[in-house]
C-alpha cells in the first residue's frame, strides 16, 4: 500500500471511529473528494456544507483527535484476522455501493470475494417456529450449494439459523453485526461467528468495541440489503425488525420474497402481508434462482446466470455508459443524443430485460452479473 493509500485509510478509519453518519460522509466526501481531504478541512469550509449537522461536524472534529490512534487499530485488526475496507477501496462491495447512504468504511473479519455480489439474505423472527428454522436452513443450504453467498444479521433465531445451515453445507455466508466486529452479540453465537468469519465474513459499520445498543440494528439492515440481490423473509411476525429490511431491499430496488407459514397462528402474519403487496412467494431455492435467472453451479462454483434477452443497437448505447454506479437520466439523454422519450422508453425496456435499476434522482445502474 503506498502512503497516500494508507494515509487515506487512516482518516477514514477515524471518522468511521468517530461514527460519522452514512450521509453525512457522503456529502462530505462528494464536496471534498476524500477522507484525507475532509479531516484537512477548516471548520469554516465544514459550516458552508448544506446537508451537514453540527453534530456531524463535532465528529469530523473528533475524527481529528483520534487519528494519531490509527495505526495502532489497524494492528489491532490484523491480530484479530480484520480489515479495514474503506468505500474507494477495490474490495469494498459494488452491489453495496449502489445504495442511497453506503458505509463510509466497513469493518471485515474473514474475507469479501468476488463471489458475493451473487448473495440472498435471508431475515426473520428472532423466536421461530420450528416450521420457520426448517425453512431458512434449506433455503440457506441450498442456495449455496447452488454457489450463491447468504447474508443476514447473526440474531437469534432465523438469522442464526440461515448462516449455521450455511456454514454447514460447506458454502460462503456473510454476517452484519449491529456491533462491533469484535463483540459477539448474542453471546451464544461466539463460536458460529468464529466458523462464519473462517469461510465468509463478519461485517460492520461500527468501530470494535461498539455496544449492541438497539438503535444500531436498524442501521445494520439496510446494509443486509445492500449486500444482497434480494431479501427472503422467513417466520416473520408483524412486529418483526425482518420488515425493515425488506423495506430497506424494496427501497433499493432488490428484489423482496416471503415464505408462507400457517395462516392460523398468525405468526408469519408479516411475511404474509409482504406477499399481499406484491413479494415474491417461495417455496424452495429454485424459486430465488428462477427469479435471477441463475443456473446451478456445480461443486459451488460460481454461479453462471442464463442468457439474457438479446439487446438493440440503441439499448446497447445505454448499456455501454453505465456501470455499478448510478448514472442521472439526464447524463443518458446528453451522452446518447436521443430524444427523452425514446431513452425513456428504451430505458424502460432494459428494465422489463433485468438489465439497468432505476434508482432515486433518477438514476439508473447496471445490474451486477
Amino acid at each position: 500500500m503506498v502512503e497516500t493509500d494508507r494515509e487515506e485509510l487512516l482518516a477514514s478509519l477515524a471518522l468511521a471511529c468517530a461514527e460519522l453518519s452514512a450521509r453525512a460522509w457522503m456529502v462530505l466526501r462528494d464536496k471534498f473528494g476524500s477522507s484525507r481531504d475532509i479531516l484537512a478541512a477548516e471548520d469554516l469550509a465544514l459550516t458552508a456544507v448544506r446537508g451537514v449537522s453540527a453534530q456531524a461536524r463535532a465528529r469530523v472534529q473528533t475524527a481529528r483527535k483520534k487519528l494519531p490512534e490509527m495505526p495502532d487499530l489497524l494492528e489491532r485488526l490484523a491480530a484479530m484476522g480484520a480489515t479495514a475496507v474503506p468505500f474507494t477501496d477495490p474490495l469494498y462491495p459494488p452491489l453495496l455501493k449502489q445504495i442511497a447512504d453506503p458505509p463510509g468504511l466497513l469493518f471485515v473479519r474473514g474475507e469479501l470475494t468476488e463471489r458475493d455480489r451473487f448473495a440472498v439474505a435471508i431475515v426473520g423472527s428472532r423466536s421461530p417456529r420450528p416450521y420457520g428454522v426448517q425453512m431458512a436452513r434449506r433455503l440457506a443450504s441450498d442456495l449455496v450449494s447452488a454457489g450463491l453467498t447468504i447474508v443476514s444479521g447473526g440474531a437469534r433465531g432465523i438469522d442464526g439459523s440461515a448462516h449455521d445451515a450455511a456454514v454447514r453445507a460447506g458454502g460462503r455466508t456473510i454476517a452484519v453485526l449491529g456491533s462491533g466486529i469484535d463483540v459477539a452479540y448474542p453471546s451464544e453465537h461466539r463460536e458460529l461467528f468464529n466458523r462464519i468469519a473462517a469461510s465468509g465474513a463478519l461485517v460492520s459499520e461500527f468501530p470494535p468495541g461498539a455496544p449492541p445498543e438497539s438503535w444500531r440494528f436498524p442501521r445494520r439492515n439496510r446494509i443486509i440489503s445492500g449486500l444482497s440481490r434480494g431479501v427472503i423473509v422467513c417466520d416473520a411476525p408483524e412486529d418483526s425488525g425482518s420488515l425493515i429490511t425488506a423495506t430497506c431491499a424494496a427501497e433499493q430496488s432488490r428484489e423482496v420474497f416471503a415464505v408462507p407459514g400457517n395462516v392460523d397462528t398468525g405468526h408469519n402474519r408479516g411475511a404474509h402481508r409482504l406477499l399481499k403487496e406484491g413479494a415474491k412467494l417461495v417455496e424452495s431455492a429454485e424459486d430465488v434462482l428462477e427469479e435471477f435467472g441463475i443456473e446451478r453451479s456445480p461443486e459451488r462454483q460460481a454461479p453462471v446466470e442464463r442468457p439474457r434477452m438479446q439487446v438493440t443497437p440503441d439499448e446497447m448505447r445505454i448499456l455501454e455508459l453505465l456501470d455499478l454506479e448510478p448514472v442521472p437520466l439526464d447524463e443518458i439523454i446528453e451522452k446518447t443524443a436521443l430524444p427523452p422519450s425514446d431513452v425513456a422508453g428504451l430505458l424502460t425496456f432494459l428494465e422489463m430485460k433485468r438489465l439497468v435499476k432505476r434508482l432515486a434522482g433518477p438514476s439508473y445502474v447496471r445490474v451486477v452479473g
